[in-house]
């Protein structure tokens, strides 16, 4: 290849340098990918790149080649002369008959192309639509293909007037959503070109930052380090987006006099479809500084889980999460991993920190990963793909963060989902984003994920039976020990050391339920089973105190459950015995007291006078 054509697509993306190489040496190129982006292509004599369509840059490449003649197809407007000296505008009209389809009319198409004695080229926008599901099997689309790859084999090269030194290809470019869309027989021949465009890089965000914030309110004067700080954060921010994105971004910024020092707002609302950010409220930040009593409320005898998840709070609402990394904005606003015994409260922390948050119920969703423990259980999460029942009705996961961006995300017993469904997690974590089965992206910058397991704290002996491996006592001794087997099952157990990574130091170990817990949480259930039969039948009941203590003495001895074993204490030494006293009760009684407690061989029974 001459110096000439080196300087003249020097500065072109890496795959229109690709589709350049392949003129001379392939006669069918397939292009894939980021198909539907803009394209900076270099402007001869000025120093700024122009964004432009796919087709257009394609077009413009092969003008660069020497092509004189290039002819442009779509499923909807049928063939046009892109770049005409006469013989792009002959093949352009050719005619339908009567009996004639549109995939026999590209095949004749493709025929005068390849066939042509001047140099000309085809290019077939939108190829993927010809063949719905891509069935081979209909007689139109077998005869395309079959007429496609004849003439892939039986290709003449001709001389174009241009900086190549050996004669071109009329090269036929297919633009594919996916090489699958056409037949093995094709997309494998040796003859055929396979080139994907990728995602924008940063550099290639910069640039198109620099070519729209220039029309934001309040921006800097170009030139200035400002307006070079402004376009970079842009850019970083837009990590994940493709440069369309970035343009209508900049448009909707434009529309809604949104500044140019607040170009994240613009990127969060382009996102997630709602102009206001609960994170960046004043009320939250109120909430949040009364978050230790309100959470404490809540969740008795945890300290240092409240307290981390406090401090993400706080990062997360002074817009601080990841602020490390360049594109932390696409990330979550935070997550936690939860470790510890069971019925300490994990789940009810998560639940109380997205009521903290968000002021909504409906904000808290969980996922029990005990549900996903199958490789296909992938597809409840996301969504089906094409071709498999349930295909376009979405994910529950990716439904529930499109419908409501702002939430929290349980992930419950974590060590419990496939391997294949913790790579989605390490997208969510790294990325901020998934693909549901439909092919639509979905955003997670907004959501708090949460992580919880019981990792480290119990094994299965030989009985089966489930047994502690670590005991009560010294909190040091237990989060040393949770740790550690939290990061032995992720990097030894399933191969999984990056998904530990981004999870970083956000694992907060919870203590098991001491003695004095249950003491406090015993009164507490008390209350809400009082409170409960009032509202039902308004009877008001108290509780002596040395039934109090009497279930106290019980629920000590169910420690090892947790706080959910001084629930169920309650429930089977208070609720079920009074719901039976009190069904017994003549009509019109508004009060009583459970004065004692007594085992028989029927269960619990209490006195209530």
């Amino acid at each position: 290849m001459s110096t000439s054509v080196d300087t003249a697509t020097a500065s072109a993306p890496a795959w229109l340098r690709e589709i350049d190489v392949a003129l001379a040496a392939n006669p069918q190129i397939l292009v894939t990918g980021n198909l539907r982006d803009l394209v900076l292509v270099p402007v001869p004599g000025k120093a700024a790149a122009r964004p432009v369509s796919v087709v257009d840059a394609l077009v413009k490449q092969l003008a660069a080649a020497g092509h004189t003649d290039v002819v442009v197809t779509d499923p909807v407007d049928g063939a046009r002369a892109a770049i005409d000296s006469g013989t792009a505008a002959t093949i352009a009209r050719t005619e339908r008959g009567d009996d004639e389809g549109v995939l026999d009319t590209l095949t004749e198409v493709i025929r005068r192309v390849v066939h042509s004695p001047t140099p000309c080229c085809l290019v077939i926008d939108s190829a993927s639509r010809l063949i719905p599901g891509s069935d081979f099997t209909d007689s139109a689309v077998h005869r395309l293909l079959s007429t496609a790859e004849k003439l892939m084999v039986t290709a003449r090269r001709l001389p174009v007037p241009g900086p190549h030194r050996t004669p071109l290809y009329n090269t036929v470019v297919w633009l594919l959503d996916r090489a699958s869309d056409l037949p093995h027989w094709l997309t494998g021949s040796e003859l055929a070109r396979n080139v994907s465009i990728p995602a924008p890089d940063m550099q290639q965000r910069v640039t198109m930052a620099r070519g729209l914030v220039g029309a934001l309110d309040r921006a800097p004067t170009r030139g200035t380090p400002e307006f070079t700080e402004l376009a970079q954060t842009f850019a970083a921010r837009a990590d994940g987006l493709t440069l369309r994105s970035m343009s209508e971004i900049n448009r909707l910024a434009i529309d809604r006099r949104i500044p140019a020092a607040d170009i994240d707002v613009a990127i969060q609302t382009y996102r997630v479809g709602v102009p206001d950010n609960p994170w960046q409220s004043d009320d939250l930040r109120k909430r949040i500084r009364a978050g230790t009593a309100l959470l404490g409320e809540r969740v008795f005898g945890q300290p240092a889980a409240t307290r981390k998840a406090l401090d993400i709070l706080i990062r997360a609402a002074m817009g601080l999460s990841g602020a490390q990394t360049r594109s932390s904005a696409a990330r979550p606003q935070g997550v936690l991993f939860f470790a510890g015994p069971t019925g300490v409260g994990k789940t009810e922390l998560a639940k109380s920190i997205a009521e903290l948050v968000f002021g909504r119920d409906d904000s808290f969703i969980r996922f029990d990963m005990s549900e996903f423990t199958s490789e296909h259980s992938e597809a409840r999460l996301i969504g089906a793909p094409p071709g498999y029942t349930g295909f376009g009705s979405g994910g529950e996961l990716t439904n529930a963060v499109r419908q409501q961006p702002f939430r929290l995300v349980l992930f419950d017993e974590i060590e419990k989902a496939h391997p294949r469904i913790l790579d989605k997690f390490l997208q969510i974590l790294e990325d901020g984003r998934l693909t549901d089965g439909t092919g639509g992206t979905v955003y997670f910058s907004e959501t708090l994920i949460v992580f919880t397991s019981n990792l480290g704290v119990y094994r299965v002996d030989a009985r089966g039976d489930r047994v502690p491996v670590v005991e009560p006592g010294d909190y040091d001794n237990v989060e040393r020990k949770i740790r550690a087997a939290v990061a032995e099952h992720f990097t030894k157990e399933i191969g999984r050391p990056e998904l530990l990574n981004r999870i970083g130091d956000n694992i907060v170990v919870f203590d098991f339920v001491s003695e004095s817990v249950a003491r406090d949480l015993v009164p507490k259930f008390v209350r809400n089973v009082v409170d409960r039969v009032e509202d039902q039948t308004g009877v008001r009941v108290e509780v002596a105190d040395q039934v109090l203590e009497q279930i106290v003495t019980e629920a000590l001895t169910k420690l090892e459950f947790g706080g959910r074993g001084v629930s169920n204490t309650v429930e089977s030494m208070l609720v079920n015995p009074l719901a039976r006293a009190l069904f017994g009760q003549p009509p019109g009684a508004v009060s009583g007291t459970v004065s004692a407690i007594d085992r028989s061989a029927e269960g619990w029974q209490v006195t209530l006078t």
